[in-house]
């Protein structure tokens, strides 16, 4: 199976533009809403981020990435109601580290989980590598499995299933949305393609050489053997066509609505920032205009999320948008919380 890849078209061609409007968002809370070390002590002392919230039942569960007292990553669990979205509880570690693996002996990070009601639940994570010679991003995407509807989950394998054969994520892959589509599952993964010498005169977040970091896209049947129909990027970085120069666009997010698709990415100059794109059938993209700070911009000065704010995880609640981010230090200091609005 081969495509060309995805095409980019004007929004007036689409005529989605006029039907999926900006969300105007606001954040109600000063203070992260889960901190490091607040609900799972040690397990996550020293990083609380990059949840990835669903529903269940009349309850929510977020899966975030912790990082303990030790270094080493876990995936922590915690529920709320959906009536107190932010009245989180602990549920306790439930996936570690996988020792001596080349691609997972520091930890998992990023979750996405997907519910199965035929089938065990998946969890997607990207993994925390032995350490590179060369300082490069450890970083691969896995797989685990859960028998008891989300409440643990193990591994089955000890090597990442997404292999580095593309020129666009030969260095490394990580984090993943997965959408159902029929009977086949589409991944939307954050593809690391290469590195290279920052450009005359930009200031970047990651010295003088820094990655091209782009979303890739595939295809699977059981959510385990994945296939690369398209030939390029679904979405790359914009360099010099956006302000400040942009080299890393990853973690997508998506959200299927009446009218159309929404993808959420986080994109870097110098820090990073929430951006969004709209389409009308999950393949083909189009920017939002959100300015030099992206949608969600930054916090107050000495507030947690005043460097950046990232990885957004977000669920339709009627007509309103609930969204949890993650402040500085990519969860070093805990996760906030915003509501939207068209």
């Amino acid at each position: 199976m081969k495509d060309s890849g995805p095409k980019f078209i004007l929004l007036k061609d689409l005529c989605i533009g006029d039907v999926l409007e900006k969300i105007a968002w606001s954040f109600p809370y000063a203070e992260p809403v889960i901190k490091p070390g607040g609900l799972h002590g040690d397990l996550d002392a020293k990083r609380a981020g990059a949840g990835h919230v669903i529903q269940v039942g009349d309850s929510y569960r977020m899966y975030y990435w912790g990082t303990g007292s030790d270094g080493y990553h876990h995936i922590c669990l915690a529920e709320t109601s959906i009536e107190d979205p932010n009245g989180w509880k602990a549920c306790g570690s439930v996936l570690g580290r996988q020792p001596i693996t080349q691609y997972n002996d520091q930890g998992p990070g990023f979750p996405f989980v997907l519910p199965r009601e035929n089938g065990s639940w998946l969890m997607y994570i990207c993994g925390w590598g032995m350490p590179r010679p060369d300082g490069r991003l450890p970083n691969t995407t896995g797989v685990a499995f859960s028998d008891n509807e989300g409440e643990s989950f193990y591994y089955c394998h000890d090597e990442p299933i997404l292999a580095l054969d593309r020129h666009w994520d030969k260095e490394g892959t990580g984090s993943v949305f997965v959408l159902r589509d029929g009977e086949q599952l589409q991944m939307y993964y954050t593809s690391i393609g290469h590195y290279f010498d920052k450009p005359e005169g930009v200031e970047t977040g990651h010295g003088d050489v820094i990655p091209r970091i782009g979303v890739g896209f595939a295809v699977s049947d059981d959510g385990v053997a994945w296939v690369k129909p398209q030939d390029d990027l679904m979405v790359s970085p914009r360099g010099f066509d956006t302000k400040p120069y942009e080299y890393i666009s990853s973690k997508p997010f998506l959200l299927k609505e009446a009218e159309g698709y929404r993808m959420w990415l986080h994109t870097f100059g110098t820090n990073y920032r929430v951006r969004s794109l709209v389409g009308n059938d999950a393949m083909n993209w189009e920017w939002q205009e959100s300015g030099v700070e992206g949608e969600f911009g930054i916090g107050n000065s000495g507030s947690f999320d005043d460097k950046q704010r990232c990885y957004v995880s977000v669920i339709k609640f009627g007509d309103e948008y609930r969204c949890w981010y993650t402040g500085n230090g990519f969860g070093q200091t805990g996760m906030g919380y915003a509501t939207g609005r068209c």
